[in-house]
């Protein structure tokens, strides 16, 4: 198991333009956790004059202790041997430390999981507040605040937080795309990479995990149908870590990874009193990023879509609360080979043909960037009554491509793309978008022929020149 950097071009040379602009710089990233932002700024921080803070949950005495241990080495009367360990009392005078540095030469300061900084202070952000107004935005410093509870870090810059108006750039880490999911089994064929992408979805530190050199379902077996498997353990220690209450919002998320899309309908599956009920733990789960909210591409502008379904964000919880949760009993006592058989091949192609849809959806984004196709501003799944299109992509309010998705045994066919054209004429009527059919098998020779249709293979998701952020 090789350890890998994937992507990240564009943050990271938003964070070297930061550094290299000279200006002071006050930057916030966030994103949900275990998406790479710590891995991100300790390479970003490498060899650059930083101090890297990665807060714990304990109390502020404690904290300012391992600051002063962190900004020793920037402090201005250092030279060599070891540093000092600076006595902090407060954060004033840390900021005040920072500042002095900053009057030497260009220096920044990382504070890695702010919000449990905030908890032992609550008073911080205004403490930075201050001082970026009164100095800090004068100084030669880049101070980079990140945390992965996504609703705080809204709140700091917020119209009524203590920060608002304050960055000088905001970065928001995204779980990656299957196309850069797939840059960490570069060793397994088209299918296992799309699979992989359906079982850990896009979250950097679950597909590291995964070992290129064995077989897939081996790996499978090891990490997520194992009673000492990471994949087996992530899921409910990750709501444990987030949540006060964990076990009402498990059972909401495994509503939802088994069907449930409505508020009404998580109600009835999670024994909750009523659709109003689940609103609250709603919006929460999608303030993590772990619930999203979707709405058909037709209405993606609209402020207050009526149409709508909640849908796992993170694949991995998709995965884990569909195929793994149902069988944990029988896995802790070993029986995880015997489960796996159980729910190998239709039940997991039922599973990883939906994701297949999204794979496609990433697809003609991927394609819009890279000029292949006309500029998109959004892609997804349509459904409308009377039917659904697996994936479209949308010119503002204009469909622009239209595609069906096929997750089989068996090639693509002229039915298939008679089906398209039928339900594009249905959302679309008078609109020409481009038609892709997407398969997993192949494709019907009758179908080779037809030159207003572009048939995508497996091979062709992976394409070098699609990774155009380079």
């Amino acid at each position: 198991m090789v350890e890998r950097f994937v992507d990240r071009h564009l943050e990271r040379r938003a964070l070297e333009d930061a550094w290299a602009s000279g200006r002071p710089e006050l930057v916030v990233v966030h994103g949900r956790r275990r998406v790479g932002k710590s891995e991100l700024l300790a390479r970003f921080t490498a060899r650059k004059p930083f101090a890297y803070y990665v807060a714990a949950q304990q109390l502020e005495r404690d904290q300012l202790a391992d600051l002063g241990a962190a900004l020793a080495p920037l402090s201005t009367g250092f030279r060599r041997g070891r540093p000092p360990r600076l006595a902090l009392r407060d954060w004033d005078e840390l900021l005040g430390v920072v500042t002095a540095a900053a009057g030497k030469r260009r220096i920044g300061l990382v504070l890695d999981e702010f919000p449990y900084l905030v908890d032992a202070n609550p008073a911080l952000p205004s403490l930075v507040q201050r001082w970026w107004d009164g100095v800090g935005s004068k100084a030669n410093v880049m101070l980079v605040l990140s945390g992965s509870q996504q609703a705080m870090m809204a709140r700091l810059v917020s119209e009524e937080g203590a920060l608002y108006g304050r960055p000088t750039r905001r970065l928001h880490l995204r779980p990656f795309d299957y196309f850069h999911a797939a840059q960490f089994a570069r060793g397994w064929s088209p299918e296992d990479r799309i699979r992989l992408y359906a079982v850990a979805g896009g979250i950097p530190d679950y597909l590291e995990e995964f070992d290129d050199g064995r077989p897939f379902r081996d790996e499978l077996l090891r990490l997520a149908y194992s009673p000492d498997g990471r994949l087996f353990r992530e899921a409910p220690d990750l709501l444990r870590s987030e949540f006060s209450e964990p076990r009402t919002y498990e059972t909401i998320v495994r509503s939802i990874a088994r069907g449930a899309n409505t508020p009404a309908l998580i109600a009835t599956q999670a024994g909750l009193s009523g659709a109003n009920r689940t609103t609250p733990y709603l919006d929460r789960l999608m303030e993590l990023g772990l619930v999203e909210r979707r709405v058909p591409p037709n209405h993606a502008t609209d402020p207050r879509p009526r149409i709508s379904q909640y849908v796992l964000a993170d694949g991995y919880l998709r995965f884990y609360y569909a195929l793994v949760d149902p069988w944990r009993s029988a896995i802790q006592l070993g029986q995880g080979r015997h489960v796996l058989d159980e729910v190998s091949d239709v039940t997991l192609d039922e599973f990883v043909s939906r994701t297949f849809e999204d794979v496609a959806a990433q697809y003609l984004m991927r394609l819009s960037g890279a000029g292949r196709i006309g500029t998109l501003s959004h892609a997804g799944f349509w459904w409308f009554k009377g039917g659904d299109i697996d994936a479209v992509g949308m010119a503002g309010e204009r469909l622009a491509a239209a595609a069906s998705v096929k997750w089989r045994r068996t090639v693509a066919k002229p039915a298939d793309l008679y089906d398209l054209r039928r339900d594009v004429a249905a959302v679309a009527p008078g609109a020409t978008p481009g038609l892709f059919l997407f398969s997993r098998s192949g494709f019907d020779r009758n179908l080779s022929a037809e030159d207003t249709v572009t048939l995508v293979e497996l091979r062709d998701l992976f394409r070098a020149d699609l990774e155009y952020e380079r």
